[in-house]
């Protein structure tokens, strides 16, 4: 990865925490599609923080880790660094931009430690939270009440957001985006009957070209995570992967494991 910016990653703590204006919202997005180094660290920031939100549910495995982190210390540099306890985001990335090298190298290998030990429904948890939790702006059909309602999901007000995003899919029955974030908002809403509802009727939808519904299902499945969820979970995600469908990467990936 290239040299990390401290402005960069002020830029992205802005972003995910809704502090950047609308107008700043779409240039940062923008330029998220050209930038493959701000990109990369918008992902491992998500990856970061939610590994600390979780850090009371994985807190059983933290001797494993660090002491995997020191061989991969020693393996690589050959001298034992102090395992950095990530306690606050930024701060993590404060020590990122003076340590660049070391600490991304350690934190690469540290996802990669935890993908191996993670059944899929940790997999799909962290896609929930790295991907789900913020949705970008977008520029197509019923702008400003599709736009107020990703506004108002993004600030975690999400009565309001589905209220906006069904209003719009009742008179645009068209637009996907409105389904899909519907969906999405019942399912971290914890909502599971009508997201399942929502990415049935959106698989549907087979004059859609790239087709989300089939992967997002399987998601809420695993979320949802009772008797029979994961099976199912599987089996739909080895549809997407024949059909390929959106989310066939991640599907791919999540069956190795």
């Amino acid at each position: 990865m290239s040299e990390i910016r401290s402005i960069d990653i002020e830029r992205i703590e802005d972003y995910l925490s809704g502090k950047m204006s609308p107008d700043d919202e779409l240039s940062f997005e923008t330029e998220l599609k050209h930038n493959k180094t701000l990109f990369d660290l918008l992902r491992l920031y998500r990856d970061i923080d939610f590994e600390m939100r979780q850090s009371e549910k994985y807190k059983h495995q933290e001797a494993a880790l660090q002491n995997t982190l020191q061989q991969l210390n020693a393996a690589y540099f050959n001298k034992q660094t102090p395992v950095i306890k990530m306690s606050r985001r930024l701060s993590v990335f404060k020590i990122a931009v003076a340590a660049a090298a070391i600490l991304m190298l350690m934190l690469f290998s540290y996802y990669g430690f935890m993908q191996r030990k993670s059944d899929i429904g940790q997999l799909a948890d962290r896609y929930v939270q790295g991907e789900l939790l913020h949705l970008s702006v977008t520029m197509d059909g019923a702008k400003d009440s599709l736009q107020l309602g990703i506004a108002a999901y993004n600030n975690k007000a999400y009565t309001q957001a589905n209220q906006l995003f069904e209003a719009v899919y009742q008179a645009h029955p068209q637009n996907y985006d409105a389904l899909k974030y519907s969906g999405i908002t019942y399912m971290v809403t914890k909502d599971y009957v009508r997201a399942l509802t929502c990415f049935d009727e959106l698989a549907a939808k087979k004059e859609l070209f790239s087709n989300p519904g089939l992967f997002l299902k399987a998601v809420t499945l695993l979320q949802r995570n009772e008797e029979g969820d994961k099976a199912q979970a599987e089996q739909l995600l080895r549809e997407v992967i024949r059909a390929k469908a959106e989310g066939s990467r991640e599907a791919a990936q999540w069956l190795k494991k």
